[in-house]
């Protein structure tokens, strides 16, 4: 079975988390391909996408890749300056779900906590008022998040991927459709 790893980043957080999935990854065949260097010609049997949150979805990159996905076995990964077990957290992931899923078959998916990249902790920080404007709270979770992914969201990450590769290889074997996973 081979896996394809690709992902957008803005921070490194959503690299960090690729890479980390990708040497976690228990398959003979795997790639790993960031979007900046263009777009991949999808041939994995599961294809793995990673992306940074902005405005609660898929940053805008991959958005559009994963709109023009179609007849794969796919699971999401993100990152986010904020809770990933939030219910903002949850949506920014079933957003990004949502726009593969009537043509693909969703394995599951991810959140990660990451920290924000400079340039948006100080747009944020320029901002008098509004849910983004920076608050001695939100300065205190961005320090709290400046070391994330950790080693273990990574490597629960990898694991839950594993997971659902295995399931597929059984149901495979077995001539058993697999269905997606309401992520």
């Amino acid at each position: 079975m081979k896996v394809q790893v690709i992902y957008s980043s803005r921070s490194g957080c959503t690299r960090r988390l690729a890479e980390g999935i990708y040497e976690g990854i228990k398959v003979d065949e795997k790639t790993i391909h960031d979007l900046k260097d263009g777009v991949p010609v999808l041939d994995g049997d599961v294809i793995l996408l990673g992306y940074w949150v902005d405005k609660g979805g898929p940053n805008e990159e991959m958005a559009a890749f994963l709109k023009t996905i179609e007849g794969k076995h796919v699971g999401l990964f993100c990152t986010l300056g904020f809770w990933a077990d939030s219910v903002h957290g949850q949506q920014s992931l079933h957003r990004g779900a949502e726009l593969v899923r009537d043509k693909n078959i969703v394995l599951g998916g991810c959140v990660c906590n990451g920290v924000l990249s400079e340039a948006m902790m100080e747009s944020f920080r320029t901002r008098s008022s509004g849910p983004h404007s920076a608050t001695p709270a939100s300065e205190a979770r961005w320090e709290v998040m400046k070391d994330h992914p950790t080693k273990n969201e990574i490597a629960l990450a990898a694991e839950r991927f594993n997971e659902r590769i295995r399931l597929l290889e059984i149901l495979s074997a077995q001539g058993i459709a697999c269905t997606s996973i309401d992520i």
